[in-house]
């Protein structure tokens, strides 16, 4: 009896150890949620107003996309974000790597090249897989050179995933934040089925993903920035500005690291750049007809299996928390707040933390098992134990409160459910969430410890944080990439906006009009345009400018009209098939003519051009009044209206240098802002060193 008296005991120290040892992780944690909770209201009174989006002109923006063995995503990938993005196609570049090793991949990005102008094939001069930071940094080398051949200059550089599905607000709100800060990140959330019992257990893996993303996306990172810790980089739809890019020599991206992403995000903070997280919402009206909130971000498809899971864990708790930094690096580092420090030390904690389900699950089923069975309690009722036992208890149901404030917000109140009460107390997913990080953390000291020795410093000399001069244990640095798949086109069309959504953003109608409206339209089988107007909800003009955006096609204004030279293209076509068919040229160059076209206009109205003209056109929209003023200023009979000299874009658009829907805003937003087109092309990014090409009697037309 004694030698079992002595087990029991030695049982019952293990617990109240163990315990007291979440109690000390518990209250940290608790501490900080309570501050962060205080401030982000703070947070909450900076989101964008998205009627100022459009306040400024779009500036050019870069997004890099690093692909190896992605034949069979890529396509879909690409043309998923051409088609769905509410942000001018010309302003926007999509540059791909590739490796000359990997044909299938070449061939289906050439194929996206050939279809639309703004996305560009890298091939790498290195066979793959490389790392992704190889990959990047060479495509950060090709689009430097980009800029030279084509004499501009990008604003922004946007990192995204092979299998992405990228908000179609993304570039807008990117354009508007990159003026006032040097990074980004947007929230990452993982794209899941709905949860249903039939399902629960096939999503099982894919909804630890979900429900960690948003606990740490829409939670903890607001924390961070909030007070001023270090907001780590999520690896996808994080972007840097122009300026960051220029700071570097050569590597941007730390090549030697399993999670680069962290590491460079990490060197912008103690070089005092801090990451501004982006938690924005967009309003829209579901297939419900009900209001809801959208938040711009950034969703994949995260991976399905336990292996697969372990497996790409593996590499970011390898990456994050044994090879970016150390605790001495944390202690010793200058010119970090504390908040800092700590956002490092619980970053470094994990390797540990998650290896407390190891002894801790044993300790829990124990702890069930004596509530049935006739055994010694190993938390004896009103023991120290017990009272600490009870403490933590609270900090977990604290921590799971938040789970499901942030799931609720990001998924709703099914995922609540399925995600933290089934069962209750101890829920499914956080067990088999909390396994995958213990194997995930096992398989990081494996790989740390028999590994091959590789350096673990970067060459980023200023970046004291990071430990140089020493040597890591790990597997030899390559891309151990995930196998990705994508959404089907039907599930897609989801992410797409609709007329309702971009009346929405741009405050044309309110949410009630809308739901109103959508109602009686469908009753009387009517457009919602054509009912919001023949209503007078909306104006035609507010109709047009709707109906662009989500169309992709630019919208000119009578204003923009008369600062075009129209009356120079009168014998373009013949004045009787543009009066009937409502249609008038505002552009032309050699084998290209830009028509604008009404709401009115017929439907064949492009194909009765092309057939009888055979001629390139490109169309653009305008309300009917402009384009029978336009037939009036062709036609003579009105008063002369456009500019009798050429102005400053439309020269550089006849000289190729820029395009028809870039000369179109150039002039919109010199107009609507009273300055030069010269100010608006530069702050567009555009013609950045070719202004000697434009004769001298055209800046004064500007």
């Amino acid at each position: 009896g004694e030698g079992r008296e002595q087990k029991v005991d030695y049982l019952s120290n293990t617990g109240f150890m163990l315990v007291l040892l979440f109690e000390v992780m518990g209250i940290e944690y608790f501490i900080w949620d309570l501050l962060s909770l205080i401030r982000r209201k703070k947070y909450n009174k900076k989101r964008i107003n998205l009627k100022d989006l459009d306040e400024r002109g779009p500036k050019l923006l870069a997004i890099v996309i690093a692909a190896w063995k992605e034949d069979n995503v890529i396509e879909d990938v690409i043309e998923n974000m051409v088609n769905s993005s509410i942000y001018p196609r010309s302003m926007y570049h999509i540059f791909i790597g590739v490796y000359p090793n990997d044909t299938a991949t070449i061939d289906a990005v050439k194929r996206l090249s050939l279809k639309y102008t703004n996305v560009h094939t890298c091939i790498n001069i290195r066979p793959g897989p490389t790392t992704k930071a190889q990959n990047i940094n060479y495509l950060i080398g090709y689009i430097k050179e980009f800029e030279i051949q084509n004499t501009c200059r990008f604003a922004s550089l946007t990192i995204h995933d092979s299998e992405d599905v990228v908000h179609p607000y993304e570039f807008k709100v990117t354009n508007f934040l990159i003026d006032k800060h040097k990074a980004l990140q947007f929230p990452v959330f993982p794209i899941v089925e709905k949860p249903r019992f039939g399902n629960f257990f096939k999503q099982l893996t894919t909804g630890t993903y979900a429900d960690e993303f948003a606990e740490n996306h829409y939670i903890t990172m607001v924390g961070r920035y909030n007070n001023g810790a270090f907001v780590p980089s999520a690896g996808t739809g994080f972007v840097l500005s122009r300026d960051i890019i220029d700071d570097f020599n050569e590597e941007v991206l730390p090549e030697d690291s399993l999670t680069e992403d962290y590491r460079l995000s990490l060197t912008l903070y103690e070089r005092g750049i801090r990451m501004y997280y982006v938690l924005e919402k967009v309003p829209r009206i579901n297939n419900d007809r009900q209001l809801v909130y959208e938040f711009v971000s950034t969703r994949s498809l995260f991976p399905k299996t336990f292996k697969a899971a372990v497996r790409q864990k593996t590499r970011w708790i390898l990456g994050i928390t044994m090879q970016s930094f150390t605790f001495k690096d944390i202690v010793k580092t200058k010119g970090i707040r504390f908040s800092g420090r700590y956002s490092l030390y619980r970053d470094l904690k994990a390797k540990i933390g998650n290896l407390l389900a190891f002894v801790g699950y044993p300790v829990v089923l124990y702890f069930i098992a004596s509530l049935f069975i006739p055994l010694r309690p190993i938390y004896p009722k009103f023991s120290l134990s017990w009272y600490t036992s009870l403490l933590v208890t609270i900090f977990m149901v604290e921590r799971q409160f938040f789970r499901i404030v942030a799931l609720y917000n990001v998924y709703g109140l099914r995922s609540v459910f399925f995600s933290c009460l089934l069962p209750p107390i101890l829920p499914i997913r956080l067990v088999w969430g909390n396994i995958i990080n213990l194997f995930a953390t096992l398989g990081a000291y494996k790989q740390k410890i028999f590994g091959n020795k590789i350096r673990s410093d970067n060459k980023f000399k200023k970046c004291n944080i990071i430990s140089k001069n020493k040597t890591t244990k790990a597997k030899k640095v390559a891309w151990a990439k995930t196998d990705h798949e994508f959404l089907s086109r039907h599930i897609l069309k989801r992410y797409h906006r609709n007329l309702g959504d971009v009346l929405l953003e741009k405050g044309f109608v309110t949410a009630m009009e809308l739901q109103e409206a959508l109602t009686a339209a469908k009753y009387k089988r009517q457009k919602i345009g054509a009912y919001l107007t023949s209503n007078e909800i909306i104006s035609e003009e507010e109709l047009l400018i709707s109906l662009a955006k989500t169309k992709r096609i630019q919208f000119i204004d009578y204003e923009v009209l008369k600062a075009l030279s129209i009356d120079k293209y009168a014998g373009c076509f013949e004045l009787e098939d543009m009066a009937a068919k409502l249609f008038i040229p505002i552009l032309q160059k050699s084998g290209e003519t830009v028509v604008a076209f009404c709401d009115d206009s017929p439907i064949n109205t492009q194909t009765f051009i092309k057939e009888k003209y055979d001629i390139d056109i490109k169309p653009v929209f305008s309300t009917k009044n402009t384009i029978e003023e336009g037939l009036r200023i062709i036609s003579k009979e009105g008063m002369r209206l456009s500019n009798e000299e050429i102005s400053y874009a439309e020269a550089l658009y006849r000289q190729n240098i820029i395009n028809y829907e870039q000369c179109l805003i150039a002039k919109q937003y010199a107009n609507e802002l009273g300055t030069k087109e010269e100010n608006i092309v530069a702050y567009m990014g555009l013609a950045k060193s070719k202004d000697s090409y434009v004769p001298e009697y055209i800046h004064s037309a500007g």
